[in-house]
This record gives structure tokens, C-alpha cells and sequence, in this order.
């Protein structure tokens, strides 16, 4: 049994610290997938820059740059807490990038009146995948696409609430203890390698098609 100090020390470790032996073992198995990674969002954040170059002041076209570029950089931080231990908070924030993507695609379609709701605080992103998946058609979106979207929702949803998901991120399933924080468990290899691939693999929706 721990002493309440060893704890306190320990939760104090984990607040103010960082941790290099736990990212060091993410990148042991890890590092191919995720220089595959790099260059595709290096290739989105230059396809943002064309596309934020047509903005010319344009309020509208301003919003949907925004939620874009929102996008790219969620999906890196997503990533970096993900190898950095932060599994829950990671999957978390990738469904914003997910919900991210879509409100843009929508505020992006003409006539669909969602980008005015947004605007004016009245939109409720949440519904913005079932709402891709509404308006796929009027958006000329892939099926196969809308579907990974739809799909990826689903997965990441599980963490934005208590589930068995979120209560075995703190065991450790490959040796007695738990995690108070970061962690790498040799027990979640395959769970760990669904996650890396499905942010690899996430279907990237063409930016410049945004502003047509």
C-alpha cells in the first residue's frame, strides 16, 4: 500500500512533467506509420494555404478556412497526445477533427443554410457527420468517404463518455498496476495499432473543392 506521500509525489510527477520513456516506446512500434503521417498533413496544411489564399476577405469563405485549418491542427495534437499516453484525451479530440471536417464540408455547400447557423451560434456540430451524410449528393461526396467519416465517428465516440474503453486505459493488461496518466501498455499493441492506422488512413476530403 502507498503512502500518501508517494502518491502525492507521484500525481505531482505527472502534472508538472513530461514523458519521454513513454513516447519512446509508441515510437519503437509506431515510428513507420507515423512518417507516413507527417507528409500527408504537411501536403493538407499547403492545400489550406491555397485555399485560405482565396478567402480575399470574404467572411464566409474566412469561417470555412478556419474550420479546415481547426482540422489539421487538431489531427496533429490528436496524434502527439496519442504516442505522448494520453489515449483517452486523444481519442477525444479526434472526434472533433472528424466533426471538424464535416461542419466544413457543410458550411462549404451552397444552399444548404448551415454555414449562416454556424455563424451565428445556432448550428449544433454534433450533427454534422449525419448531416454529411445527408447532403452527400448536393456536396458531390464519395460514398466510400462519407462512410470512413461516419465509421471513424463512431469509434471515437466511445471516448467521449465512460466506457469499458475509458476504464481499462488506466490497467495494464501486461503486468500488474495501473496508469495514474500517461502509459503504454504491450497488452493494447492491437488496439494501439487500430488507433495509429485510423489516423493514417483517414480519408482526407479535398480541400480546394471547399470554395467551388
Amino acid at each position: 500500500m502507498e503512502t500518501f506521500d508517494e502518491v502525492l509525489k507521484t500525481i505531482q510527477t505527472e502534472i508538472v512533467s513530461d514523458d519521454p520513456e513513454v513516447r519512446s516506446e509508441y515510437l519503437a512500434h509506431f515510428k513507420a506509420d507515423i512518417e507516413k503521417f507527417t507528409p500527408a498533413m504537411a501536403r493538407a496544411f499547403i492545400e489550406w494555404r491555397l485555399l485560405d489564399n482565396e478567402v480575399k476577405g470574404d467572411e464566409k469563405r474566412a469561417y470555412v478556412s478556419g474550420l479546415v485549418f481547426t482540422a489539421i491542427i487538431l489531427h496533429i495534437l490528436s496524434l502527439k497526445l496519442f504516442i505522448s499516453g494520453h489515449t483517452v484525451a486523444a481519442g477525444n479530440l479526434m472526434r472533433q477533427v472528424l466533426e471538424s471536417i464535416a461542419v466544413a464540408l457543410l458550411c462549404a455547400g451552397k444552399d444548404i443554410g448551415i454555414l449562416e447557423q454556424f455563424m451565428s451560434g445556432e448550428y449544433m456540430t454534433n450533427a454534422a457527420i449525419r448531416d454529411v451524410t445527408k447532403h452527400s449528393s448536393t456536396l458531390g461526396l464519395k460514398e466510400d468517404g462519407v462512410k470512413s467519416l461516419a465509421d471513424a465517428q463512431k469509434f471515437y465516440h466511445k471516448y467521449s463518455h465512460p466506457t469499458m474503453l475509458t476504464l481499462a486505459t488506466g490497467i495494464s493488461l501486461s503486468k500488474k498496476g495501473l496508469f495514474v496518466g500517461a502509459g503504454f501498455d504491450k497488452g493494447k499493441l492491437k488496439e494501439y495499432s487500430r488507433e495509429i492506422n485510423g489516423r493514417v488512413v483517414l480519408q482526407k476530403f479535398s480541400l480546394t473543392s471547399l470554395m467551388q
